[in-house]
Order: structure tokens, then sequence, then C-alpha cells
């Protein structure tokens, strides 16, 4: 697999090691996931260090990733040492700033959805 480009390699690495004060992200960076948009690089700080029990101690390997331009997206499958049969596969689109993450949009299932036919 090609090496990530560097901002989502810094990304990854800061979730790994719990260096989240380090997250390469823009002042005005935005954040979209199954439970909302978080817009700003403080708000998006202060979430995660209020919800840091839920947030740290998971382990994030990358699957496969796709580069176009600055525009990255990145599958990878999310685990938590506390947890051994927790497993999530989640698929993130990054849009890059130069060397900082300006905006991501999360995929990944937040429960145990039915889809009713």
């Amino acid at each position: 697999m090609e090496k990530l480009p560097p901002p989502v390699a810094r990304w990854f690495s800061c979730w790994n090691t719990g260096a989240i004060d380090n997250l390469p992200i823009t002042d005005d960076f935005r954040h979209t996931s199954p439970f909302g948009t978080i817009e700003t690089k403080t708000r998006y700080l202060e979430i995660v260090n209020k919800n840091k029990d839920a947030f740290l101690g998971n382990r994030l390997t990358v699957l496969r990733q796709i580069v176009d331009g600055n525009n990255v997206c990145v599958q990878f499958r999310q685990t938590r040492e506390d947890d051994p049969d927790f497993e999530m596969t989640v698929c993130e689109w990054y849009v890059l700033d130069g060397d900082r993450i300006r905006e991501i949009e999360s995929f990944y299932n937040i429960g145990d959805a039915v889809i009713q036919g």
C-alpha cells in the first residue's frame, strides 16, 4: 500500500498514541459523522477532551486508501484495547489544506440499525 499523505498519517498516529492535542487540523476544521457535524478545531477538541474515555484507547489500522489531489479516502479497522470483542470498519473522506486536514466525513455503523424492506 502507498504511504498515506503526511497530514492523514499524522492524524492516525495522534489517535493511536493519544496525542490528540497534536491533531493536524485547521482552525476552521469540520467533522461530519453519524452523530452530526462539529465545526471548528476548538469545538472538536473540546468534545474529544470531554469524551476521552470513548475516544482514546482505540487502535486504528489502515486497510486501504484512495488519493485524488487534496482529497483522500481511507478505510480502516477500529479496535479497542479494553474490549477485544469490539471491531468496527470505518471509511473517512479527508479534505487536505497544505499540511493540515480541513474536513472529514466519517461513515460507520453506530448501532443495531435494521433495514426494513
